[in-house]
């Protein structure tokens, strides 16, 4: 490695690579994964070729290459616990990829991944190492072609080869439908990484917990249809569905013992050392505060350009809770003034030119940032003192969990989001209850004013349109049961605008570019419920061709 390059070189030379092997070049897909309603958010790069896989859609080429912006902060994929606590872990990342859709297949997908980690970017050859299948459970032939295919390649040490059960090298998308090995690249970092030293008889090893062996490549290879009764059938065109961490390799190539210490976090991080005072030193010596800072605005940016504002609901939430958790590590470190927008500034500068949405949604980020910081700023003294004061029962009532009802209070009367109520109780060895906190918050939207078609609102969002419903009805412009909610009957309903809310506040009219809130004497949107998401569509005006988009 001659040049360290840069995280944006290092993602145009993945594309740049795959092109030149007749890849097509595919932009991200949102955030917000349009068309899926299993998933909060897009949590993967495949979630955009899922119904390839599934052979319900087609695409106008047979190989893409991509980098997909990525989100982990709900279900299964959760990894919010572990951000901040460690240097790999983020709420958003971006996935790598390259795609084969019944084109090439196992020869040419590893040949091209070690041609660009060897050749490209020219890591040790001794110091990678390659996982295949081998079926623990004895069903499935050995993935011995791949095997081979690895030893082949011009440097390899076949003695780097490995075998692996289902838990590590098999991959399915659900519990029927596409599957296949997968073909893990893993790299030695070296002995110096091993959190494991001081373990008796510990011996390093790939897939072992002590971080010494990083896992920088996934290729997957799809080549069965599993149904429910175990069986597996060969599929009739076989493809291949890589992942590569963006923010991993790039610390390898850049040589940092920590994501965090890569170009991609540099500008935030020096902004957020200046605005407190430290030195680089000093902030390294107190690193998690400022790791989930700078991950949870780098979130909090992409999620506001893709539209996903703060609120109180499903995605919304997520927005506003990693932003009012970043406000309130903020105190952490001394940080009293409103800091967030001009921690975001960097992200934008940094990210903008292969994501031009951030730039675009400059204005909407720094605002939307800013307002939430300034609105959780007036509530979160009197609400952390009144979680104190319950923890404090708590201990003395020897218990360690705090009632879940309780904590959803706290949300609604002081917007403490349950997450930081959960850190808080942890950083006391205490903990709160989730569920009990899920089943309140239920009850509270389900019974927050305005009908049922308010029925997704809860905490200060319920107050304030609660508000407005109740001016409305009482100028007689609305019912005493507030927006009709009538989601089956016809896709379309005509009706009055009644108001509009912009940036929280009621405006008598508004500018092109607006986000604008409307309220309407009656709807046909469903409203979001369990796995079901909103409907969407829009508003058209009775004089006007134009239309406006609505959800």
């Amino acid at each position: 490695m001659t040049k360290k390059l840069t995280g944006n070189e290092i993602r145009q030379t993945f594309i740049d690579f795959f092109v030149e092997h007749g890849h097509t070049a595919v932009p991200s897909m949102s955030l917000v994964p349009g068309g899926d309603a299993t998933l909060l958010f897009t949590n993967s790069g495949m979630v955009q070729f899922k119904d390839v896989f599934l052979g319900t859609d087609k695409k106008p080429y047979r190989r893409a290459v991509n980098s997909q912006k990525c989100m982990r902060v709900a279900g299964k994929h959760n990894d919010l616990d572990d951000v901040g606590r460690d240097d790999s872990h983020h709420t958003f990342f971006e996935m790598l990829g390259n795609w084969s859709f019944g084109d090439y297949y196992k020869k040419e997908a590893i040949a091209w991944s070690w041609q660009l980690l060897t050749d490209v970017w020219s890591l040790p050859k001794d110091r990678l190492y390659a996982t295949c299948f081998e079926d623990d459970q004895g069903n499935i032939p050995r993935d011995d072609e791949a095997a081979d295919i690895w030893k082949e390649q011009p440097g390899f040490d076949p003695s780097h080869v490995l075998f692996f059960g289902r838990k590590e090298n098999f991959w399915q998308m659900a519990e029927t439908g596409p599957c296949g090995p997968c073909s893990e690249i893993h790299y030695d970092r070296g002995q110096q990484f091993c959190g494991m030293k001081d373990v008796p008889g510990h011996v390093c090893g790939v897939n072992h917990d002590c971080g010494r062996f990083l896992e920088l490549w996934n290729n997957v290879f799809i080549q069965y249809n599993l149904f429910e009764d175990g069986r597996l059938e060969p599929l009739p065109a076989k493809h291949v569905d890589t992942g590569m961490g963006f923010e991993r390799i790039v610390s390898v190539l850049q040589n940092v013992d920590s994501n965090y210490k890569t170009d991609l976090f540099t500008g935030v991080l020096d902004v957020l050392s200046s605005l407190a005072g430290v030195s680089r030193e000093q902030m390294y010596a107190d690193f998690t505060p400022h790791r989930v800072i700078a991950d949870h605005i780098r979130s909090a940016a992409f999620l506001i350009a893709d539209g996903v504002v703060p609120g109180n609901m499903g995605r919304n939430y997520v927005t506003r809770m990693i932003i009012r958790r970043a406000a309130r590590f903020g105190t952490k470190i001394g940080l009293r003034e409103p800091f967030l927008a001009k921690v975001a500034e960097p992200v934008i500068a940094e990210y903008g030119s292969f994501y031009p949405e951030l730039v675009k949604s400059r204005g909407a980020i720094l605002d939307n940032l800013t307002r939430e910081e300034i609105r959780f700023a007036r509530t979160i003294e009197s609400g952390t003192a009144h979680l104190e004061n319950l923890l404090s029962e708590l201990r003395a009532s020897n218990k360690t969990t705090l009632d879940g009802h309780r904590a959803f209070d706290l949300y609604a009367t002081y917007g403490l989001p349950f997450e930081i109520s959960r850190d808080i109780a942890r950083e006391q060895g205490l903990d709160v209850d989730e569920e009990g906190f899920q089943v309140a918050r239920e009850k509270h939207s389900l019974a927050s004013g305005g009908g049922k078609a308010m029925g997704k609102l809860g905490g200060e969002d319920a107050e304030f349109f609660a508000g407005i419903l109740k001016t409305l009805q009482k100028n007689k412009k609305l019912g005493e049961h507030g927006v009709e909610y009538d989601p089956y009957t016809s896709p379309t309903v005509t009706g009055e605008v009644l108001a509009l809310i912009v940036n929280g506040h009621p405006v008598d009219s508004a500018s092109f570019g607006d986000q604008v809130e409307v309220m309407l004497p009656r709807t046909g949107f469903y409203i979001e419920s369990g796995g079901q998401v909103d409907d969407t569509g829009y508003i058209r005006a009775e004089r006007s061709a134009s239309e406006d988009e609505a959800g």
